[in-house]
């Protein structure tokens, strides 16, 4: 006889949060890794002299990723991302401070080096002590302030070391706030610029996904295309792009674990098959489907078609007497107790004798129509 069914097919919970993780995992790995190489290269070009507390929150960022990777995936994936929010912006930033501060901080080294060779009192060498440690951004907003200071502890007015800390410190925390005004005003300037990198970013590391549903990929990256063009434009903002990058980051996962689950769906049948005589084709896709056959050479012939929404659709025929029935039951409860997969709602299309398909016509790659 011959039959024709449709099922539902998932694997087991845990194994279905395995592969979840595994990929979240593989995928965060990969921007860490890339993000620490950025933090490398930053490294190399001196920024961190420039821009040293966004360079030691990066630092302390990317330490986080790598010890959540193996704990707690989704947790290292969530801070990757507040890391590829800025660290975009981290280059052009250091790049421009070093362009605009470089000269003025070699000249400020050496002439503290100097001065502090000639130092002549307490006051004076706590002065250089402090000028020596100072970011080399809010040491050039305070400039005026600090000679002041200078002048004022050579003359005598300013003679107690505790004076010269108060002084400098608050000259300093004046220069701070507009050594950070100064860099967000950068930022601002490099928003577009770098909120493109970003997706870009996004744009490689996900095309190098191999979708088996080519359609449904394409349509991600045509999602990340859309968000590239509109940051360009103007059109949203720096959470914006955030949010709308996790929003096509999720719909990835979703497709590609589920791509996964249905290749274990695709292994079962193909390991059942052909451990029971059977010749089992190579699968291939068809409308957005992975279609399978396998054949004994008893004339025994089995079909299937598994769709990304945890649809099976599968078509037996070939088979003498009720021998068919056997093995698919057979197979159901293999593919649950040894490979974790369950199958439910399932709904017989038809069921005929093998003569009245054959009167029909059928053919290997029709699936399904009227007995």
């Amino acid at each position: 006889m011959s039959q024709e069914a449709s099922l539902m097919y998932e694997l087991e919970r845990q194994r279905r949060q395995e592969l979840y993780l595994a990929r979240v995992r593989n995928k965060t790995q990969e921007f860490y890794q890339r993000y620490r190489k950025q933090y490398d290269d930053m490294l190399a070009q001196g920024y961190d002299n420039y821009i040293h507390d966004e360079m030691s929150r990066l630092k302390g960022d990317l330490d986080t990723i790598h010890s959540l990777l193996s704990t707690g995936p989704e947790a290292a994936r969530q801070v990757s991302q507040e890391v590829g929010s800025y660290i975009h912006s981290l280059w052009e930033l250091g790049k421009e401070a070093k362009r605009v501060f470089q000269e003025t901080a070699r000249l400020e080294r050496e002439r503290v080096k100097k001065e502090q060779a000639e130092r002549k009192n307490e006051a004076l060498s706590r002065y250089f002590e402090l000028l020596s440690g100072m970011d080399p951004i809010a040491a050039k907003f305070a400039m005026s302030e600090l000679s002041a200071i200078k002048e004022a502890i050579i003359s005598g007015e300013i003679s107690a070391p505790q004076a010269v800390e108060s002084r400098v410190g608050t000259a300093m925390a004046k220069a701070s706030k507009e050594a950070a005004a100064w860099k967000k005003e950068k930022q601002q300037e490099q928003q577009k610029k770098t909120l493109v990198a970003q997706i870009e970013e996004q744009q490689e590391i996900l095309m190098a996904d191999n979708y088996e549903d080519k359609a449904r990929g394409q349509a991600i990256m045509d999602k990340l295309a859309d968000i590239k063009r509109r940051a360009a434009a103007g059109e949203i903002d720096n959470d914006g792009v955030k949010e709308q990058l996790q929003e096509v980051t999720k719909e990835s996962d979703s497709v590609l674990v589920k791509e996964e689950e249905r290749r274990e769906m695709v292994k079962a049948i193909y390991k059942w098959f052909r451990a029971h005589d059977f010749t089992v084709s190579k699968p291939k896709m068809a409308d957005g489907a992975v279609v399978l056959t396998a054949k004994r050479p008893s004339g025994s012939r089995a079909q299937f078609e598994l769709t990304l929404d945890n649809k099976m659709l599968y078509r037996l025929d070939g088979y003498e007497g009720q021998s068919c029935l056997k093995d698919i039951s057979s197979a159901k409860a293999d593919w649950e107790s040894v490979y974790g997969i369950k199958v439910s709602d399932e709904v017989v299309k038809w069921q005929n004798p093998d003569r009245i398909l054959r009167q029909k016509g059928r053919t290997d790659t029709g699936m399904g129509g009227n007995a």
